[in-house]
């Protein structure tokens, strides 16, 4: 039992060093700390307890992005999928689905075109019904700029329309049998 209780210690003790070892912004890490990060890497990554630290300062992200799916049914007739929006969903449906948030972000980058047909055969895999068989999805990239902020002492600004950028990124033809 004594061994029980020091190896559920020791790997809390080990888990909260990966998580803060891990959570230090990168240019203010010392050499020994990025060289147990990048022995850490693995099951950061693979456990989904990785933290990028891009939305923070100097610079942060100055878009807001967004990815959708055109689904093309058989018959010609289209629809369009948006990956779910944390700022849509209830408190609960958040805490379920947050990963959602890091997947929309991340799978628009040309980084992670491996995720492209997988992320296309779920969204088909979501459409799909025997008598209405999706015949292929287009992954479609979106963003917008982000307006520096409004001082205290500014004038109000008035209504602005801002254009929305994007374009189709990745198209996959169905195939019958594809989702088998």
């Amino acid at each position: 039992m004594r061994l029980r209780a020091w190896l559920v210690n020791a790997f809390i003790v080990g888990h909260v060093v990966a998580i803060a070892a891990w959570s230090t912004p990168g240019p203010v890490q010392p050499a020994p700390l990025r060289a147990l990060n990048r022995m850490i890497a693995p099951y950061m990554l693979r456990s989904g307890l990785w933290q990028g630290w891009d939305m923070f300062a100097p610079d942060p992200l100055a878009i807001n992005v967004d990815v959708e799916a055109e689904v093309t049914f058989r018959d010609g007739s289209r629809v369009t999928w948006v990956f779910p929006r944390m700022e849509e969903l209830s408190y609960v449906e958040r805490y379920r689905k947050e990963r959602y948030r890091k997947w929309r972000e991340r799978v628009r980058g040309d980084a992670f075109r491996a995720a492209w047909p997988d992320t296309a055969r779920y969204v088909a895999r979501l459409h799909n019904r025997p008598d209405h068989p999706v015949a292929a999805v287009a992954l479609m990239r979106r963003w917008v700029e982000i307006s520096p902020p409004v001082g205290p002492r500014l004038p109000p600004r008035l209504p602005v329309v801002v254009p929305i950028h994007g374009y189709r990124f990745f198209v996959y033809p169905l195939m019958p049998g594809t989702l088998r």
